[in-house]
């Protein structure tokens, strides 16, 4: 029991802190292409689907129209997916009288992937500039990223997401979580490839972009993943932003974790030879970063109950720290006094991360379902 207990404890901690760290130590030195201001601008079409989105596009098409790139390289192409808010009036009468906008409604939804893929479709650029309806961003988001596919090998480029925050223990942690995450992404980066995007504003040639099955949950994954496949890079560029706020909701945060993690799993069924080393030029990368990631829950149960049946003083003192952390978690979901503080906030963030990856693997394998927006 104490060598299965020690195996189950160092793979948590392996995925969680000598993962980043062996990778951190192999990406040092390292640093992302270089690039030349161009002198002719590519054209770019930016394609944004939107479900409902009638509140929020305001603020986005202000920030579209202060983008720092001339006006007459950029179209805009809006999908609006089933929307019953008046997404697609609001759109109309924004778009009226502008030649390089365009608006498109599906009467029925077909889910953010289907609704990029009508908005594809109707490109005309060569740069393929995605966004959600939601965040706004910099002015500078064009001329920090399309450079980089004066490289060949560039397949994708990938913005960074801020996070504002509004003062609670739980956004101030999730923003902290988020910039770990995004640590992590920059040395993937500079290493060689990242396997993912920010889906609120990464960019692809026209001509490298595979439509992802309507039904696919994350296009930020898939689209990078099929630049892979080609022995294609995909870059996180910091600098280039998109806004949100933290969440401060640990329940809306813990139904969108599992939407994500069930994602994966969709994803790697569909790219199973991510997992072939001799295909996966980031294999060791995908693997420690987003395939043992939902194993550790499951790492965490086998450590719970190896120190609980096994004998010893070590493992008995191993399962009444455990019991102690639990306990801990429970404490601050139920928000008793006392728990009001980062530590706490912190477990309550782990334990919530890991309990999303059960389920989400529970619902993916037995029921095989997952919400496209919600």
């Amino acid at each position: 029991m104490t060598i299965l207990f020690l195996v189950s404890a160092l793979f948590v901690v392996y995925t969680y802190a000598l993962f980043p760290l062996f990778l951190h130590l192999r990406a040092k030195g390292k640093s992302l292409p270089s690039i030349v201001t161009p002198t002719d601008w590519p054209t770019v079409s930016i394609v944004i689907a939107a479900h409902n989105e009638a509140k929020n596009l305001p603020t986005k098409l202000t920030s579209l129209e202060a983008l720092d790139y001339p006006a007459e390289l950029v179209e805009w192409i809006i999908v609006s997916d089933g929307s019953t808010d008046g997404t697609h009036a609001l759109l109309q009468e924004a778009f009226d009288g502008h030649p390089r906008r365009h608006v498109r409604h599906l009467e029925s939804a077909l889910g953010k992937c289907g609704a990029l893929n009508a908005g594809v479709s109707m490109a005309s650029h060569d740069i393929i500039l995605f966004m959600d309806a939601r965040q706004p961003v910099s002015e500078n988001a064009i001329r920090k990223l399309v450079p980089y596919f004066s490289h060949e090998q560039i397949g994708a480029v990938s913005g960074e997401l801020v996070l504002s925050e509004d003062g609670s223990l739980e956004a101030a942690n999730f923003g902290l979580y988020w910039r770990y995450e995004k640590w992590i992404r920059d040395n993937e980066s500079r290493l060689f490839s990242t396997t993912g995007a920010t889906g609120a504003l990464y960019a692809v040639r026209r001509a490298d972009f595979t439509p992802n099955a309507v039904g696919t949950l994350l296009d930020d994954f898939n689209t990078p993943v099929e630049q892979l496949k080609k022995g294609k890079r995909t870059l996180f560029v910091p600098g280039a932003y998109a806004f949100d706020e933290a969440a401060d909701d640990i329940k809306q945060e813990f139904r969108r974790k599992v939407r994500n993690l069930a994602g994966n799993w969709q994803s790697f069924q569909t790219h199973s030879w991510l997992f072939n080393p001799a295909r996966n030029p980031v294999w060791w990368q995908f693997l420690s970063h987003k395939f043992f990631r939902l194993l550790v829950p499951y790492a965490l149960i086998i450590a719970f109950l190896s120190a609980w049946f096994g004998d010893g003083l070590f493992l008995e003192l191993m399962f009444y720290s455990q019991l102690a952390f639990y306990a801990a978690a429970a404490a601050s979901f139920a928000d008793l006094p006392g728990t009001g503080n980062k530590v706490f906030t912190m477990i309550k963030i782990f334990t919530q991360l890991n309990l999303a990856a059960f389920i989400a693997t529970a619902r993916f394998f037995l029921s095989g379902k997952a919400i496209s927006w919600r």
